[in-house]
């Protein structure tokens, strides 16, 4: 008699994106200060790991993404509202650590929720006080991604120079960020040449990814410098 093999495959992907159908959730993008950072492990409950009973093989849970739940202090909000001067949230990601993290500070595109908030994937991108007390990353993380040609570029006068272990997260210490195209390594000490401001940024993201995945977000009413 033929065995009968019944194979029930469970595929949790932990994506942090919003569906039309959360209603309640909405979008807010702002600059935040790392607070802390750690990684949830195992998000495959036991009971799901692959059991073979007899003929039957039981779910199989497969996990996509890394998942981390991060908080940050509020600095500045962009657009959208936030109730609290801290907000938790999780994020999800395929590659690993999340680059940005490494940083103190970045700009953050977070999906917040009535239950629990989640960083539109890959949607944080680290960014550095300028002297004029505004904000710039150092380079342009949205166009490496994308692999375009660099938009927005400018020579930027930052508040000060990144130092040794500059705006590093503890967390981030070790992997330094020398590889960026845009850093000068001078006499130990770390500087950048050209960023874009975060208005910029912001418009990137706004009018590229989030438009693309049907978020709809306002313009920044205050003009990039």
């Amino acid at each position: 008699m033929r065995a009968r093999f019944a194979l029930a495959l469970t595929i949790m992907i932990l994506a942090g994106s919003v569906t039309a159908a959360e209603s309640e959730t909405r979008v807010t993008a702002f600059i935040g200060k790392l607070v802390s950072i750690k990684e949830l492990l195992n998000q495959c409950p036991d009971t799901d790991e692959s059991k073979e009973s007899g003929q039957e093989l039981e779910s199989v849970c497969i996990q996509f993404d890394a998942l981390y739940e991060a908080r940050y202090e509020v600095v500045e909000i962009l657009s959208g509202e936030l109730r609290s001067k801290e907000i938790a949230f999780y994020i999800a990601d395929h590659y690993g650590f999340p680059r940005f993290t490494d940083y103190q500070y970045a700009l953050l595109f977070v999906a917040v929720g009535p239950a629990e908030n989640w960083l539109e994937k890959y949607q944080g991108y680290a960014v550095h006080r300028t002297s004029t007390d505004s904000w710039a990353s150092c380079g342009n993380p949205y166009d490496e991604r994308s692999g375009d040609s660099p938009r927005g570029l400018r020579p930027i006068s930052f508040a000060g120079d990144f130092g040794i272990v500059g705006e590093f997260s503890s967390d981030g210490i070790a992997r330094r960020f020398f590889d960026s195209k845009e850093m000068v390594v001078d006499g130990g000490r770390i500087t950048c040449r050209n960023g874009v401001y975060a208005a910029d940024l912001y418009d990137m993201v706004r009018t590229g990814v989030m438009s693309a995945r049907g978020i709809q977000l306002p313009p920044l009413e205050r003009p990039s410098e």
